[in-house]
Formats: structure tokens, C-alpha cells, sequence
């Protein structure tokens, strides 16, 4: 059946979405025993880093029995099935842009190095450190008590192995760190992979200070012929647009196209002008930003040449 298959590009690529939502996308897969924090861990590190702007989406092992994989038992068969679709989906997630966070045991060393070959982004093995005693003391669901009466059968720690991480990407000791130690050190570990943008409490996904906003129809397509229609964007560059936007993105800035055309009209022409890797943002929605450049503006006249090099000496001067 695989043979009659064919992958589908996407338009807007992984790249893309990882512009607009100001952070690269990525899993973070939390291993440990039953009981040593994982859901904790995760649960608060979703919540600092969605506070930070991040786009994200936490996949915990018992939340995901009950729906995907409801139709799988604890057996050591049905656990690498287990396995294999969570590493499925967490690469799905990281394809549009996502920091997928995963709270599994995910017991075997094989099963998670398949979750890290499936996925085709920065993945964090992070193996959340706890002794099986101070698990068994934690028992926060009363496991471990009913698998030492025999209640459960091939529990992780009791007669079911846990395989210890051989050479993870970062150990969280939950007994001598708290939960929020734990999940600082996790995005450090990000910010230090380039997967955030800077240190913890810096990370912004809109930067208001450095971000230009950038009117469509007048400023960047010259629409010398007239209006054509909303899903029609038929000019050239106006005149000294490519330099202009080469330069401020040089410079540092964040650079967004605001116009009431439609995105997927905008962008098919920015790529035929080389023009599509400048921009972080095509919208139809008016963002924060430091300056705004259209053609109603004092210093840019529609048309004219000394329109951009004016528009560049006000936000170079001002921003000096």
C-alpha cells in the first residue's frame, strides 16, 4: 500500500511558522519512573514557556491512553506501540511550529531513541531523576501500592523494567530540585540550543522596539497600475524597496507585511522577488511595532524614488 503514496509539499514550511512564532520548534521528551515528576515538570514548563510567547503542547502518557491509544494494554508489545505513535505525533506537533512536550515513562532505551530518530527537529531527552524509594513514598495514584499486592501486573519499577537513559540531553533531579528549578533548567537548555531566543525572563515573541511594520500596496509593490483587485498583486518592487528591506533586516530588525490583500496573494509575489526570507509575518492584522511605514505616511510619496532612502534616514535617526 505504501508504494501508492506520495509525500505533499506544504506552502508554508516549518521555517515559516517558526518566524511568526519567534522560536524554533522542537520535542522535549520527560522520561522517569512513575512518580518522579514528569507531569508536574511538564505542566510548569508549559506554563512558563506559553508565558513566554512559546506555541506549545504538552502530550502526557495517561491523557493520550485514554484517547489515541485507549486500544493499547501495558504489555512490552503494546509499550513500543505506545512509544512509536506519541514519537509520531510529537514530530507532527514540532512540523507546525509547536514545542511539543511529552510526560511518558517510555521505560526502553530502543523505543526512545526511535522517538528520536522519528523526529525531524532538536529533540531534549530529559530524564527526570527520582529513586524508586522516593517514588513509591510520592505514589501520587496509589500504583505502586497495588503492584505490591499484586493488584498490577508489569508495573514499571516492580516486575517491569525502567532502562535509565545512557546518554540523555539533560537530568533533572526532582528530589533535590523543585519542579520550578526543574523546568528553569529545561529552558535554559533550549535557550542555550537556540531553540528559544534568549534567557529566561528575556524571551519575547514580538519585540516591539525592533519590529517594523510594513504596509503592502504603495510601499513594497509599487501599485503604480492602479488597484487589481484583492487577490491580484501585479507591480514591480517600488523603487528602492529591495535595497531598503535588505538593509533593515541587516540591521536587525523584524520585519512584517500588513495589507488588506490576502497572505496567500502576498507571498507568492515576495518569493518571485526574493523577497518572502525578510519578512517574519504576512498579515491582515495590525501588530505592535516601533514604526509603521505606508504610503500615507509624512516621508513616503507613492512612487518616488526618495520615498525609502527618507523612510530609512527616519527610522535609522530615530532608532540611534
Amino acid at each position: 500500500m505504501t508504494n501508492n503514496l506520495s509525500y505533499h509539499t506544504q506552502k508554508i514550511t516549518s521555517e515559516m511558522k517558526s518566524k511568526k512564532n519567534g522560536h524554533k520548534p522542537c520535542v522535549i521528551w520527560l522520561t522517569g519512573l512513575s512518580g518522579s515528576g514528569k507531569s508536574t515538570i511538564g505542566n510548569i514548563l508549559e506554563v512558563k514557556l506559553f508565558d513566554l510567547g512559546c506555541k506549545t503542547h504538552l502530550l502526557d502518557g495517561d491523557n493520550v491512553r485514554m484517547g489515541l491509544n485507549r486500544d493499547l494494554s501495558f504489555s512490552p508489545e503494546d509499550r513500543k506501540e505506545n512509544i512509536r505513535r506519541i514519537g509520531e505525533v510529537a514530530n507532527i506537533f514540532a512540523q507546525s511550529g509547536t514545542i511539543a512536550l511529552t510526560a511518558f515513562i517510555s521505560p526502553y532505551q530502543e523505543d526512545r531513541d526511535v522517538a528520536r530518530r522519528t523526529s525531524q527537529y532538536d529533540f531534549l531527552e530529559v530524564f527526570v531523576k527520582a529513586d524508586l524509594s522516593v517514588c513509591e513514598k510520592r505514589d501520587p495514584k496509589g500504583l505502586y501500592k497495588m503492584a505490591r499486592a499484586g493488584e498490577i501486573k508489569g508495573f514499571t519499577g516492580i516486575d517491569a523494567p525502567y532502562e535509565v537513559p545512557v546518554n540523555p540531553d539533560l537530568v533533572v533531579d526532582s528530589v533535590d530540585c523543585s519542579p520550578e528549578e526543574c523546568a528553569d533548567m529545561i529552558i535554559k537548555a533550549l535557550s542555550s540550543r537556540g531553540i528559544v531566543q534568549s534567557s529566561l525572563g528575556e524571551i519575547s515573541s514580538l519585540d516591539k522596539k525592533r519590529t517594523i511594520a510594513i504596509d503592502f500596496d504603495g510601499v513594497i509593490h509599487a501599485y503604480s497600475k492602479g488597484f487589481q483587485g484583492l487577490e491580484n498583486a501585479y507591480d514591480c518592487p517600488h523603487s528602492g524597496s529591495i535595497k531598503a528591506i535588505t538593509q533593515l533586516f541587516r540591521e536587525g530588525y523584524r520585519l512584517i507585511v500588513v495589507s488588506s490583500r490576502p497572505a496567500h496573494v502576498i507571498r507568492p509575489w515576495l518569493e518571485k522577488y526574493n523577497l518572502i526570507h525578510f519578512f517574519d509575518e504576512v498579515t491582515n492584522v495590525k501588530r505592535p511595532a516601533a514604526f509603521y511605514i505606508d504610503d500615507h505616511a509624512v516621508e513616503f510619496k507613492k512612487g518616488s524614488s526618495f520615498s525609502w532612502p527618507r523612510a530609512l534616514a527616519r527610522i535609522l535617526g530615530e532608532d540611534n
